[in-house]
């Protein structure tokens, strides 16, 4: 048999919003506190019991390249909040224009509480363990999403949509034109990144791990290490995973984040297959506990650890993208573009993981990313946000990390709010009303907007640490 009717039934209204938020991920905390700040109606459907997406349940506890110059409103709202609460593990945000890579890492359990609280104030509802299983269509425009939760199926109406799910689920399930292309050129062309993940270990002696390390700066430079160490293993059959070299950041107190894994994925496989996303499951946590093994075994400090967490779920790389009214290009984001209808300005590069064991992160100059990228193509009403964003494979692979992902859904919300308040499709929202209110909530919009000394320091930056060099 193959296939079986199901039933027509009668589903229940569960309420009506102005705006529905798909996803509580960095996109959908941005989306949900913009357009609730914004005036709007808002709910939020998550299907974890608490708000941060990867951040949280992939344990990528991260925001990656954080300047005041580029990213602003929410984001700074967050960030200021995290560290008035003692949630900021390190920041190294100062050194963003220069290096080439700069995180600032939290901790994600005051990151979730903290989350609750604000949503709160601004008057958003949330609903946890819920999820958006596909979109109520008229005609060319949606009007409320089907939801499942333990107590039932329902719909929530709403006048604007947005596709926050970080792989356009909504969208996908919905019949609304997506995107899946993968590696775009070369002998890989067509496949897609693997699978991630991260661990946490207790019960180190981390002072006596960071002791080992000034004894071995051959082997241990800052947080990359144990190359010879784990190419023995390799040798000798006791070592399982892909990379050459372990990444070992120490920020808490007696635990050690473990990160940096991958779980490949074979030619016509994808990271929204289900049999694909379980068996990358197993095989992540093969590796985790492979290294586990291998640092408790081998490296002073690890002696009496053990595995206290990994992540819910893994990290999710590359599956659906919204087809927008523009596909935001690989030259976009390398040769700095403007854009008329800017609504965000990121500065982060395409980083780009498997579809094997290879790892490339490449420096960019700060880019627009225009409002259209946002605007779902042919479909009224439907927003996309964060990793969802119309855009080609190497774009994606930028803007779809922590920090680009909460101000697009700032972006995104904003628009909906204003749609919703003035009764016009997202499609037809002016932009100019858009730009001038994420300015006043205090989100820079483009590019041409930054000062010339801040434009020349990327320049610096990207001229020394860039590797393509013909497009």
């Amino acid at each position: 048999m193959d296939y079986v009717y199901e039933p027509q039934k009668k589903v229940p209204v569960f309420e009506e919003a102005d705006v529905i938020v798909v996803g509580g991920g960095p996109a959908g905390i941005g989306a949900a506190l913009a357009a609730a700040r914004n005036g709007a109606k808002t709910i939020v459907i998550e299907k974890f019991g608490a708000l941060g997406g990867m951040q949280t349940q992939a344990m990528s506890s991260t925001f990656s390249l954080l300047d005041p110059a580029i990213q602003g409103g929410v984001i700074t709202d967050i960030i200021d909040r995290l560290g008035a609460e003692g949630g900021i593990l390190r920041d190294r945000s100062p050194r963003t224009r220069t290096a080439a890579f700069t995180s600032t890492n939290f901790d994600c359990e005051v990151y979730k509480f903290m989350l609750d609280d604000m949503m709160a104030e601004a008057g958003v509802k949330l609903l946890y363990h819920t999820t958006g299983v596909g979109a109520v269509r008229e005609e060319n425009a949606l009007k409320g999403i089907f939801i499942e939760c333990i107590q039932g199926r329902f719909v929530i109406l709403g006048k604007v949509i947005i596709d926050s799910t970080g792989n356009a689920d909504i969208a996908w399930k919905s019949g609304v034109p997506c995107m899946d292309d993968g590696h775009g050129r070369g002998p890989k062309k067509g496949r897609h990144m693997g699978l991630g993940c991260r661990f946490y270990i207790s019960g180190v002696d981390v002072e006596k791990f960071q002791k080992f390390k000034k004894e071995n700066p051959d082997d241990w430079t800052g947080l990359y290490g144990g190359r010879s160490l784990v190419t023995k293993a390799k040798a000798e059959g006791k070592y399982y995973g892909y990379r050459e070299s372990l990444i070992v950041n120490t920020s808490k107190p007696g635990v050690a984040m473990i990160e940096g894994f991958n779980s490949p994925l074979a030619e016509g496989h994808h990271g929204w297959m289900i049999e694909d996303v379980t068996a990358g499951e197993i095989d992540l946590r093969k590796q985790v506990f492979s290294a586990y093994r291998l640092l408790k075994n081998n490296v002073p400090g690890f002696e009496n650890s053990s595995v206290e967490k990994t992540g819910t779920i893994p990290i999710l790389r590359d599956t659906h993208r919204i087809l927008g009214e523009y596909v935001l290009a690989e030259k976009d984001i390398y040769e700095g573009r403007t854009f008329d209808d800017s609504v965000v300005i990121s500065n982060m590069g395409p980083d780009i993981y498997g579809p094997d064991e290879e790892h490339v992160y490449e420096v960019v100059r700060p880019h627009d990313i225009p409002y259209r990228c946002l605007v779902a193509k042919d479909t009224d009403n439907l927003l996309a946000a964060g990793a969802t964003l119309s855009a080609d494979f190497y774009a994606f692979a930028a803007d779809r990390y922590g920090a680009p992902s909460m101000c697009t859904g700032q972006a995104a919300g904003t628009a909906a709010a204003l749609a919703a308040r003035l009764n016009v499709t997202t499609r037809k929202l002016d932009v100019k009303l858009l730009q001038d209110t994420l300015r006043k909530n205090g989100a820079p919009v483009t590019v041409k907007d930054l000062p010339a000394d801040i434009l020349e320091t990327y320049e610096q930056r990207y001229q020394k640490n860039r590797k393509i060099t013909d497009l």
